[in-house]
């Protein structure tokens, strides 16, 4: 008989073959694996009621932040035995950090990074290493829902194995008619003869159940599918960390070359030498612009696609950093060209300054701001990278760290308000009609211009916003909380002897 040798094992069984090493499961297995099964069903439960008492029909404010937190330390609680010490400090505090931002204001900022912490929160809980959480977490939204559902199939087939047997009818009603039949004659004879049992009784048979709300019934499903795979990530560990098999191809030449990266910037160092040479005459200098043509014209018309430019600028950086090695020239040529890129940013920052000074602040200028210098600031993570000749993963992970720092930062800060501070505090006659559109947040800056009628400058009765008032603690913002209590410092001012 010929023996054939298998060399290597294959990707699917490498994935799903883990239980190959696993442990027989004797008598007392079963009773723990059906203990823990019931223990997490009962937790699962539990968080639910939590669910329904925070959440349900209560405006998104803190209540949303506590269920989360509570959710992710109940998958915790679970792990603990399965984690160490560091996994589990850097899983507290993860979900305490990214329910923070949901505690100062429910918005879709607030949301996105609760969604991204708590993603990489439960990834945590499945044991995954640091070099398997972006990657986990990116399957999880697919692979959550696939193991709840076969778990839950799973579960309900053991359930149908643990029965004893069929079961037996004639048996039962061997053992149950007569003490069935005379307790129920007994009662009907007491209910006769008391007049208090009879009322009882009367008052029993009309009451009827009340219809099941079928909206709460969607959210406690919804609920459930949220949770269970929080309780359930060990589980979902192997499919979490499965990985593509490495391929080895053939690179071939393509657009992007040494040839093609030196023409290039030959080419872009001319181009931005000729705009930077026109913002020295124009923005920096005392050069007069052609007719038709103002300063607040040349400032706005330039400050976003010079932004955009500077984007495409570190990207063609990124992508031809492979091709400058030992090549100095093309080095220097590219250091000079970020440096002209820079130059451009920089340009952007004083034309957007230039036009909020004549006609104040908006959300879009003031957000064009951050991304200036969120773009200056990966431009520079850029150059030295090519300077100190980094990989691209060095600088992929600073310039992703900057920017999801720059975005939770910014989730704790309110724009309208800055926006209100500013347009009120530094032009005579402000833009109240755009004010009047934002949120509750400008309500403190109206009210310290134009006093407690501070509504009246609003043009249409539509724009008016309107300061929250939350009805129980569950609807409680740390944000709205200030709102409030700046009007509240205002009119203790204001009536003050």
């Amino acid at each position: 008989m010929e023996t054939r040798i298998f060399r290597g094992v294959p990707l699917r069984m490498k994935q799903d073959g883990w239980w190959l090493d696993a442990p027989k499961t004797t008598g007392q297995g079963k009773q723990m694996r059906r203990k823990h099964d019931g223990m997490k069903a009962g937790l699962l439960i539990t968080l639910i009621a939590t669910g329904d008492l925070l959440v349900w029909q209560a405006v998104p404010a803190i209540s949303f932040a506590l269920l989360a937190l509570v959710i992710v330390m109940a998958g915790l609680a679970l792990a603990w035995p399965r984690l160490g010490m560091q996994a589990r400090v850097g899983i507290a505090s993860g979900a305490v950090l990214s329910v923070l931002p949901l505690i100062e204001l429910v918005q879709p900022l607030s949301v996105l990074i609760a969604l991204c912490g708590l993603t990489g929160c439960v990834v945590a809980l499945a044991g995954l290493s640091r070099g398997d959480l972006l990657r986990g977490g990116l399957r999880l939204w697919w692979v959550a829902p696939l193991h709840s559902a076969q778990s839950g199939i799973k579960t309900a087939g053991q359930l149908g194995n643990d029965r004893p047997g069929p079961f037996d009818i004639r048996a039962f009603v061997m053992a149950w008619a007569l003490p069935l039949g005379t307790t129920v004659v007994f009662a009907l004879l007491f209910i006769g003869a008391n007049p208090v049992l009879d009322r009882i009784f009367a008052n029993l048979a009309e009451w009827q159940v009340p219809a099941p709300n079928m909206w709460r019934l969607w959210f406690w499903i919804a609920l459930a599918a949220m949770i269970w795979p929080v309780l359930a990530a060990w589980g979902m560990r192997e499919r979490l960390r499965a990985r593509r098999p490495v391929r080895s191809t053939v690179r071939r030449q393509g657009i992007i070359n040494a040839e093609s990266v030196a023409r290039s910037l030959v080419a872009f160092n001319a181009l931005f030498a000729v705009q930077t040479g026109m913002d020295i005459l124009f923005l920096y200098g005392d050069a007069g612009l052609p007719d038709g043509i103002t300063a607040a014209t040349y400032a706005h018309r330039g400050a976003y696609p010079l932004l955009v430019t500077a984007l495409l600028a570190g990207l063609f950086a990124v992508l031809a950093r492979p091709h400058l090695a030992g090549r100095p020239v093309l080095r220097w040529l590219m250091l000079l060209w970020l440096a002209q890129t820079l130059a451009l940013v920089a340009a952007s920052v004083w034309r957007l300054d230039t036009y909020v000074d004549i006609y104040g602040l908006t959300r879009l200028r003031l957000a064009a701001y951050v991304w200036m210098g969120l773009v200056a600031s990966g431009l520079c993570i850029v150059v030295w990278q090519v300077w100190r000749d980094y990989p691209a993963a060095w600088m992929l992970l600073r310039g992703g760290a900057l920017a999801a720092a720059v975005l939770y930062v910014c989730a704790f800060v309110s724009f309208d308000a800055a926006i209100a501070r500013h347009n009120l505090s530094r032009h005579t006659d402000p833009d109240t009609f755009a004010l009047c559109g934002l949120s509750e947040d400008v309500v403190p800056a109206m009210t310290a211009r134009f006093g407690a009628n501070w509504s009246a400058e609003c043009v249409s009765s539509y724009r008016v916003p309107r300061v929250f008032q939350p009805n129980d603690w569950r609807e409680w913002g740390f944000r709205n909380w200030r709102v409030r209590r700046s009007l509240a410092n205002m009119t203790q001012t204001a009536t003050a002897p």
